[in-house]
């Protein structure tokens, strides 16, 4: 009994502790974001940061440039993403276009913005160790810690083993076929509704299920009208976590974690949704009778054997499905954009595709060739708009020198996507035009353009699913191209200043556009 009693006074005592943490952590927080105070408190938090973390010039006589610390996310995921294609330009007037660092949360972040900068860094990229949580805080851990994208070294390459299979470039064209399918019926639900040619139709809004359901086909098969609608009845759950995750805050603090919160609700009710879902479709892809199994028959049989944890394989299928959701139709949307902005590259483009189409036996080639001017419009598109104004942290294993700076291993870097695609010098004077034949001149191909343009990463670290984003936006830009005009729906929208949407971390643009008939 005496045994019991102690069991349970330890018991309340822990409980009692953590309650008046979170209470004093809470206060803290609060008292900390009143005017004044907060001020003050951002000197000498930045004074201890800059303190722990010295980054000195090889004389060590100069300290790296470094953006004050700001209250409670340092410059944080808010500035990087949400507004950073405005912070970028501000941060690149203030230190003159070189290398200086930033903070996320209480971690210093890098930031590259020279080609010369990425060859001193990227040298070894395969090496690099991906940010924890991506420097986000414990809830971006929760949806995506331990996805492929966020672990590094062995771990990583067990989960891209047991993950890869269907976005590997052999797979992935091997579903042309289904991807041209899927693509059709998507534009001719569009149709049917009026949206293409009288109402107008959104490029984010109503194409960014087009790669989800591809993307969700690969990897669980034909799922059927019900597990559709249990998969996209998940989607404002999760997009409002990642919403939340990405803002910061006070949620971005440990001690959080803790609190009876709606945000602590909503993930344990996403990840239970998100768990049952994965069950169903695996227990309708174990049943599968004709054709080849769906990939997530194996990886969950590599989970049984303890090769990879379920936790892991669940995450990844998240990154590759909603995670994704944003980065794709990023991509996607800007081209349609940029070609009607571009009459004269829009028919240039029909004319090749009906060129291609005549050709017999010639088109699946087509659609996978890297050298067409279909391919260039891509490029240009993505070189312009790239998706965030900024790369994901990753730290090299041994010191770098960058700009007479010695960078200490260990140290998290990201990329000015800006800086690269569009201010290098490299692209000439007109780097600034849409101009997709610049990718087709010679000394313009992947080896040459290396560390001069970003898009889906470097080394064999690069975007798992790029072959299938690179298919989708292909496969549509020939369905709404092909027969047809690209238009936007207020002319007074083509003069290329176009609005784009302030809630997502993916650069997106918010218009609406017609396709109609030439």
């Amino acid at each position: 009994m005496d045994l019991l009693r102690t069991y349970q006074w330890s018991n309340d005592a822990q409980s009692i502790q953590l309650v008046l943490s979170v209470c004093i952590a809470s206060f803290c927080y609060l008292v900390l974001s009143t005017g004044l105070f907060r001020r003050t408190c951002n000197r000498l938090i930045n004074s201890y940061l800059c303190w722990k973390h010295p980054i000195r010039s090889c004389t060590g006589n100069q300290t790296i440039p470094t953006c004050p610390y700001e209250w409670p996310n340092g410059q944080g995921d808010v500035a990087k993403f949400l507004e950073g294609e405005e912070r970028r330009n501000e941060w690149e007037a203030k230190y003159n276009g070189g290398v200086y660092r930033i903070w996320n949360r209480t971690t210093p972040e890098v930031v590259l913005t020279r080609p010369e900068h990425l060859q001193v860094v990227f040298k070894d990229s395969h090496q690099h160790a991906k940010a924890v949580n991506n420097n986000t805080g414990w809830l971006l851990g929760e949806l995506l810690g331990d996805c492929l994208g966020l672990i590094s070294q062995e771990k990583w390459r067990i989960l891209k083993t047991v993950t890869e299979g269907p976005f590997v470039q052999q797979a992935t064209a091997a579903c042309v076929s289904r991807i041209e399918e899927r693509t059709k019926q998507h534009v001719e639900t569009l149709r049917a509704q009026g949206r293409l040619s009288s109402t107008g139709f959104h490029p984010v809004d109503d194409l960014r299920l087009l790669p989800f359901w591809v993307v969700a086909e690969l990897i669980y098969g034909p799922l059927g009208p019900e597990l559709e609608a249990t998969l996209e009845q998940i989607i404002p759950l999760r997009e409002r976590l990642f919403h939340k995750a990405i803002m910061g805050g006070w949620l971005s603090f440990n001690w959080t974690r803790h609190l009876p919160t709606a945000t602590k609700r909503d993930l344990t009710k996403f990840q239970k949704e998100w768990e049952r879902f994965n069950t169903a479709a695996y227990e309708r892809a174990s049943k599968t009778q004709s054709g080849q199994t769906p990939p997530i028959v194996s990886m969950m049989a590599q989970v049984a054997k303890g090769t990879v944890s379920r936790r892991s394989v669940y995450q990844t299928l998240d990154e590759m499905l909603f995670a994704n959701l944003d980065v794709t139709i990023g991509g996607l949307s800007w081209n349609l954009l940029f070609l009607a902005a571009a009459p004269s590259e829009q028919a240039a483009l029909r004319a090749e595709i009906r060129d291609a189409r005549a050709k017999e036996g010639n088109w699946h080639s087509y659609l996978q060739s890297s050298s067409t001017l279909l391919a260039a419009c891509i490029l240009e598109s993505a070189r312009l708009k790239p998706l965030a104004a900024f790369s994901v942290p990753q730290a090299a294993p041994t010191d770098r020198i960058v700009d007479e700076f010695v960078i200490p291993a260990g140290t998290n870097v990201i990329i000015d996507t800006h800086a690269i695609n569009i201010k290098n010098p490299w692209w000439g004077t007109d780097a600034t035009k849409y101009r997709p034949q610049r990718f087709l001149e010679r000394g313009r191909g992947p080896t040459e353009s290396r560390y001069h343009y970003w898009r889906f990463g470097f080394g064999p670290r690069q975007c798992l699913g790029k072959h299938v984003a690179n298919l989708v936006i292909r496969c549509l830009l020939v369905e709404l191209v092909e027969s047809n005009r690209l238009d936007f729906a207020d002319p007074e929208q083509g003069k290329e200043v176009w609005g784009r949407k302030q809630e997502t971390w993916i650069t997106q643009p918010d218009l609406k556009m017609l396709c109609r008939q030439p």
